[in-house]
């Protein structure tokens, strides 16, 4: 998987979460889209100074731990009553920001990032990053995830490592919910 590839594979992502919403990158020139919007932007990616050296059939790799930081942008209308009045105050594109860090966590968020081998985590919370644009309040939050992911220096060419693309592994498709399965066994511990 190429950084270009692993850029796909996050949009993937966040469109699987928002599937009603105009998902772009903040790189791009856009024209202005309907709202729910999402916004994504990398940044920032480092390296450690010594990678992890491996030889298999006499072709020498090296494993460097990389991370970047995604930034996720939520643009939403506000919650309107039937005569065009404004219900609330409420940012509503803060709840569906944090759902995103749900769906991350749940078994089907958990087995994307291992078929492609990264690990995205929020760094800090939900900011709620409204304003008043221009005629309307504009609805805005933001978040900033670590991206961690294996970097792959083979013969001259650098690539994410997924070592499971030659297996044939697939992740699940439908979401399960992340605590429907557990059991958990207690004891009195003063007994």
């Amino acid at each position: 998987m190429t950084l270009s590839e692993l850029k796909e594979f996050m949009l993937d992502l966040v469109v699987e979460c928002f599937p009603a919403a105009c998902v772009l990158w903040a790189e791009q020139y856009n024209a202005m889209h309907p709202l729910p919007q999402v916004t994504l932007k990398l940044k920032d990616m480092s390296t450690p100074r010594h990678p992890v050296h491996k030889v298999k059939e006499g072709i020498i790799s090296a494993y460097y731990e990389c991370t970047k930081i995604l930034e996720v942008n939520l643009y939403t209308n506000s919650v309107s009553g039937g005569d065009g009045e404004i219900v609330v105050l409420d940012n509503p594109a803060v709840d569906e920001l944090a759902m995103f860090l749900l769906f991350l966590q749940s078994e089907v968020g958990i087995d994307r990032m291992y078929a492609a081998n990264i690990c995205i985590e929020g760094m800090g919370p939900v900011r709620d990053l409204s304003e008043l644009d221009r005629t309307h309040y504009r609805y805005r939050a933001m978040q900033e995830y670590t991206v961690r992911f294996m970097l792959e220096y083979k013969e001259g060419s650098a690539s994410v490592h997924v070592p499971f693309a030659e297996e044939g592994w697939e992740p699940v498709r439908e979401p399960i919910g992340y605590f429907e399965e557990v059991e958990i066994e207690t004891e009195d511990i003063y007994e």
